[in-house]
């Protein structure tokens, strides 16, 4: 499979090898610069001109065509092959889609349709996980000393937990640095350096811990971590979200979660 972006070793086509992903021209989904080939419908508009020429410019260009010396747009992506690894590294699609860890605002500001969002958004998250076999934690936190833990799966026992929180009212305060911490921790075990992470509140937490902000950001350098932060909520300010993720989406489809007004 061709998952995130993350920076790891280079490969290379190699015949009896084990599956993996290489740049190829047969997976043309985007434009890296210019090449020599043959390909007219790829070509600059300087080797197009020739057309317009006289006889000789006009031979010159079936010359160039046959010999694949036409100046193109070089067009490649990802492809599915397999192969060897080499020693370079190099920015590409990890070999899988990593785990998923989750940090849910819990606190009392998100009762009512927040808190449906919240919800709704650990059973997709628990959907998408098992779909595409992938890990997932769950960090619920509200105020301080306040972070329960549960990891997402579809054995009985994780099922309890999740049908539990499922049932629980949202209270407390906000305190953000402690699931941040435990995150980050969790991404130094094995099998969880490539996780991202989603941070799902409604904006109004105080600004974190600064030496928290610097280990998230080596973190981010160092792992190519994503934090992907929701927004359910315009409360806050939005500067301490940006200080926290890579990117802060925005919840808009609220018309989904309000009940509609009976008129009866």
């Amino acid at each position: 499979g061709k998952g995130p972006l993350r920076r790891a070793p280079a490969q290379a086509a190699k015949a009896r090898r084990p599956m993996g992903v290489v740049r190829s021209p047969f997976e043309p989904t985007e434009t890296r610069g210019l090449t020599r080939s043959g390909d007219l419908s790829l070509m600059m508009p300087s080797e197009a001109a020739l057309l317009g020429g006289g006889k000789i410019m006009k031979t010159l260009l079936k010359a160039k065509y046959a010999e694949r010396t036409l100046l193109t747009y070089e067009r490649s992506g990802w492809y599915e092959e397999t192969t060897k690894v080499l020693e370079r590294t190099e920015i590409r699609p990890s070999a899988t889609r990593g785990p998923i860890i989750v940090c849910l605002d819990t606190s009392g500001s998100m009762m009512g349709a927040r808190e449906t969002i919240a919800k709704a958004l650990t059973l997709e998250c628990l959907r998408q996980a098992h779909k595409e076999k992938r890990a997932c934690y769950v960090y619920a936190f509200s105020g301080p000393g306040d972070c329960q833990e549960m990891e997402l799966s579809v054995t009985p026992k994780s099922m309890e937990k999740l049908l539990l929180f499922l049932t629980m009212s949202f209270n407390g305060g906000t305190d953000v640095d402690e699931p941040l911490w435990r995150s980050l921790r969790r991404l130094r075990e094995v099998g969880w350096s490539d996780a991202d992470m989603l941070l799902v509140t409604d904006g109004e937490i105080a600004p974190p811990n600064p030496d928290l902000v610097v280990s998230l950001n080596s973190a981010k350098e160092e792992l190519d971590l994503k934090v992907h932060g929701l927004l359910v909520g315009d409360a806050g300010d939005p500067e301490v979200m940006k200080s926290i993720c890579s990117v802060v989406h925005k919840f808009e489809a609220w018309d989904k979660v309000t009940p509609k007004r009976s008129w009866s």
